[in-house]
């Protein structure tokens, strides 16, 4: 949302559960907005357009893969099937001005190359590049089809899991470079974008204003600090997590998160700086 893409709000919660003999602590949880309940009437100012919950790489379209979350009983999948009909066309070989214009009727493209930009800079290979999902798309009446980002659990981090980095036939799990040249035709909505001169020129520049303005060691390092103050307390000061409430091995990896959270930023940082050059 710093960078200017809607994306859900999250906050921290205390848990606490009673089993039987009294309230017990459960640790702290993140609590996270759901998309077709107050997300999109909230950040769009309406909620009347179909959102859909993807499942799919838009190599073709198949109407099983698009999930709707509301209007399900209008059968209406016309705003997707024109999306990955454009995506594919052939006009993308043989009139490229033609190919962006179609597109850009039915999908907010710089919506979408602005998450781009922010997703691998940040690092994040769970969502489509490596996985087909992780992703909402609303038909906002004024916005076109929009991309929404979701589930972020597996952000901000250099691990990944195994597998391919995504050629024809989707699968693996690898978060997508920067330079997005390893991405194979089975992830056409970047493949396709990259490959275009103009499409690709804008998805670098909001990669520089990504970084330049938003994701800075400052700024982060603020937000870290802010909370981490706010939950320290209730992770391992007055109130501890303890096993099996708790994903954290032992205290002392959740203050050693902090420095690495904030050396992932400076590496990004560098990354980004090479690429840009």
């Amino acid at each position: 949302r710093m960078g200017g893409v809607a994306a859900a709000r999250t906050a921290f919660y205390k848990v606490y559960m009673n089993f039987g003999d009294g309230l017990k602590y459960c640790g702290v949880y993140t609590m996270v907005e759901i998309i077709d309940d107050t997300m999109v009437k909230d950040q769009f100012g309406e909620g009347k357009g179909n959102i859909y919950k993807p499942e799919s790489t838009f190599q073709t379209f198949l109407q099983s893969q698009f999930e709707k979350k509301n209007n399900e009983t209008a059968a209406d999948y016309s705003d997707v099937k024109a999306f990955v009909a454009a995506l594919n066309s052939t006009d993308r070989t043989t009139n490229t001005a033609q190919w962006r214009a179609n597109l850009e009727k039915t999908f907010n493209v710089d919506n979408y190359l602005k998450f781009l930009a922010i997703n691998n800079t940040i690092v994040n290979w769970d969502t489509y590049g490596a996985m087909a999902h992780n992703f909402y798309l609303y038909n906002s009446p004024t916005h076109k089809l929009t991309w929404i980002p979701w589930d972020h659990n597996m952000s901000m981090t250099s691990t990944t899991g195994g597998g391919n980095t995504g050629g024809a036939g989707g699968g693996g799990r690898a978060a997508v470079s920067l330079a997005m040249t390893e991405v194979g035709t089975g992830w056409p909505l970047i493949r396709y974008v990259a490959a275009d001169p103009v499409y690709y020129a804008k998805y670098k520049q909001h990669v520089r204003t990504f970084a330049e303005e938003v994701f800075t060691t400052a700024k982060m390092n603020e937000l870290f600090d802010k909370y981490t103050n706010l939950i320290t307390p209730y992770v391992n000061g007055t109130e501890k997590e303890v096993a099996p409430y708790t994903n954290l091995p032992n205290t002392a990896a959740f203050t050693t998160a902090l420095t690495v959270l904030k050396q992932h930023v400076s590496t990004r940082t560098q990354a980004v700086n090479t690429f840009l050059k």
